[in-house]
């Protein structure tokens, strides 16, 4: 059965394109073992995403402002010039010259009417107060949050394929007794140490900046205490935190501008929703 809307019909390879396009992300939401049973599901959702999609270009299409020809025009200069030439934008094309032209002006000015609805309903959404901004900051606290940071040193060894892995640890055994008894970090990381740079000094740095192997010990330790020697899929270490810092709060200000996008995007897709629906209530839609 085919679906008309408002009169106009839908055909059935748009919505099985809506569902092979939905495909892939709905197989990852959905357990392998009951996939099958849930396609019926996705088809309907495909159904009815185009559905919404006709009374968006039906609305678009109604609305009395008139597209200039100019813009139509220059649109389709640059389509031309974005496909190098006339001949490999009508190539994947049927029919004579004439009406492909026809049926890209035809989408382009349907597309401009498209935008233009949504910049019209866009702007029709308010800005949110200030006690919004707040109060959505204050319950996404979170989000809105310096990770833990430390700081760490280290002395490191990168045994090549021909290494003498029990010297490596041998000598990273010298180093670490003598930082046991009070050496010096830096002094010992520009002798011991493949990475020798700022006596070892690896900065401030959060969780996901390092191998996991690497933070696993490092964000373990306390200030100021040194490692055993581990390794990674680099080599050696020895590790020692110099310095943490607890997950802390962003000011308001920092993200300020991320919220105000945040709220006026839920407000657009509300503002959407609440069009679709009025458009749905007054349309006909009927399968024959």
């Amino acid at each position: 059965m085919a679906v008309y809307v408002n009169g106009e019909k839908i055909d059935d390879n748009e919505i099985q394109e809506e569902f092979d396009k939905l495909r892939p992300q709905y197989d990852q939401m959905v357990q392998s073992e009951s996939l099958e049973e849930h396609l019926g599901q996705l088809y309907d959702w495909s159904r009815e995403n185009v559905i919404e999609r006709t009374l968006m270009l039906q609305a678009a299409r109604n609305e009395p402002e008139q597209v200039a020809a100019e813009a139509i025009e220059k649109a389709y200069q640059e389509l031309i010039e974005q496909n190098e030439s006339k001949e490999k934008l009508f190539e994947q094309m049927e029919g004579p010259d004439e009406e492909k032209e026809k049926r890209i002006k035809d989408d382009i000015e349907q597309n401009i009417r498209m935008q233009r609805l949504l910049k019209n309903l866009s702007d029709q959404v308010p800005e949110p107060s200030e006690q919004e901004v707040r109060q959505y900051y204050e319950q996404n606290q979170q989000r809105f949050s310096y990770p833990e940071i430390v700081r760490a040193c280290h002395i490191v060894k990168h045994p090549a394929p021909e290494s003498d892995h029990e010297e490596i640890r041998g000598e990273m055994r010298e180093a670490l007794e003598q930082l046991r008894n009070d050496g010096n970090f830096g002094e010992l990381a520009r002798k011991y140490s493949d990475c020798p740079d700022n006596g070892g000094d690896l900065g401030y740095f959060s969780r996901g900046q390092m191998v996991q192997e690497f933070e696993d010990v490092v964000f373990n330790l306390a200030v100021g205490e040194t490692s055993e020697i581990f390794q990674t899929e680099f080599g050696y270490h020895i590790a020692r935190v110099t310095d943490k810092k607890p997950p802390a709060p962003c000011p308001l200000e920092e993200v300020r501008e991320q919220i105000v996008e945040e709220l006026n995007k839920e407000r657009q897709q509300k503002a959407l929703e609440e069009f679709l629906d009025a458009e749905k209530a007054r349309a006909k839609i009927e399968e024959k």
